[in-house]
């Protein structure tokens, strides 16, 4: 199928996109991504790298992208071997928050479709990256899970402090379309004090719920990190 032409909204988002991305956030300075296609080689970038990883149907295959790995709190985004986001994880270890300035997120709406928007997989709340390797188009239902996600993450990380959050989109056996069909979501939480350690698991498709679907697939949610004491 033809590509979607982008929108006179996106092509400005794109303009503005090289200037505007090292706004994104605050940290260690980034490093252009010089790794191997393999992901051999783990590249360290942050918020303020996100102009240095471009916002592309594709990116480097099989590659690991990493954000301060000997800090309290790090992410690591991998690709799949289409060079896809695959996985996205992250460590909490206080609230610290990425702007939301959504400029890849625009972008990789529009490869989704009607009904769909670019989302984080690790959210802004929790200091998610804004760059592709985050970045996926989700339906609007899948898109309020993730925020609840995100919220839920919030409120394990104020109790306990180390808050461990990740994200696995799964696409279609021999698809090469950059819309995950599956998402599965994985939250640990420790609390060093009182050696407690629990863990919850999430898996839900890609697809706009009904009320009564969606509603469910929260319930679960919010079961499993009231089971965490959170």
């Amino acid at each position: 199928m033809r590509d979607r032409q982008p929108t006179g909204r996106v092509l400005a988002v794109l303009a503005a996109t090289a200037s505007l991305a090292v706004m994104a956030g605050a940290g260690s300075s980034a490093h252009a991504d010089t790794g191997s296609s393999d992901g051999a080689q783990a590249v360290q970038v942050n918020a303020k790298g996100a102009a240095e990883i471009p916002c592309a149907k594709y990116l480097q295959k099989k590659h690991t992208y990493r954000t301060n790995p000997a800090g309290p709190s790090w992410q690591t985004y991998k690709t799949d071997k289409l060079g896809r986001p695959a996985e996205a994880e992250i460590r909490v270890g206080a609230v610290d928050r990425d702007p939301r300035l959504g400029l890849c997120e625009a972008v990789v709406g529009e490869w989704g479709g009607p009904g769909q928007v670019g989302a984080r997989m690790i959210p802004a709340g929790v200091k998610g990256a804004g760059h592709r390797a985050n970045v996926v188009p989700v339906a609007k239902s899948a898109d309020r899970i993730l925020k609840a996600v995100e919220r839920k993450t919030l409120r394990c990380n104020a109790g306990y402090k180390i808050v461990t959050l990740g994200v696995t989109a799964h696409y279609k056996k021999n698809d090469d379309g950059v819309v995950p069909s599956r998402f599965s979501v994985s939250l640990e939480v420790k609390n060093r004090a009182i050696e407690f350690g629990a863990n919850s698991f999430l898996a839900f498709d890609n697809k706009e719920y009904t009320k009564a679907g969606e509603r469910r697939l929260l319930d679960s949610l919010a079961d499993q990190v009231e089971a965490m004491r959170c």
